[in-house]
């Protein structure tokens, strides 16, 4: 696969799971989702000091780089399901598919378990 190629196949998997992990947070809450909080989630066009703290723990934690706009809608998606009072289980469930993909399409030797637990890890440390 050509480099432009990876590329593009990367940011398509990671807009399909921030957008999943966004609607499992909003499935899972128990009062409906504001509209403001649904807009901040996929606005974000850059990062403010949580972001970037968060965007450069995932970094140095050997994490591939990520769009601004899908490290927003990822931290912004874990905290919310946290504070919504989701069990860890499931959030680790919901991070699977975006985990996947950055384990299987990097050289960072983390296993889809242990890189969905970086990105809920870094959230809780750095973001929430």
């Amino acid at each position: 696969m050509t480099p432009g190629g990876r590329g593009r196949l990367m940011g398509c998997g990671l807009v399909l799971t921030a957008i999943v992990l966004t609607a499992c947070s909003e499935a899972t809450a128990s009062d409906p989702p504001s509209t403001a909080s649904v807009v901040s989630t996929t606005a974000a066009s850059h990062l403010d000091a949580r972001g970037l703290r968060y965007k450069e723990s995932l970094i140095g934690a050997g994490i591939p780089a990520l769009p601004d706009d899908t490290v927003m809608a990822l931290a912004n998606g874990i905290c919310g399901q946290l504070s919504g009072g989701t069990d860890e289980a499931t959030i680790l469930a919901h991070l699977t598919p975006i985990a996947q993909f950055a384990s299987a399409t990097s050289d960072i030797g983390l296993t889809t378990e242990q890189v969905a637990q970086v990105y809920l890890d870094a959230a809780e440390a750095n973001y929430c």
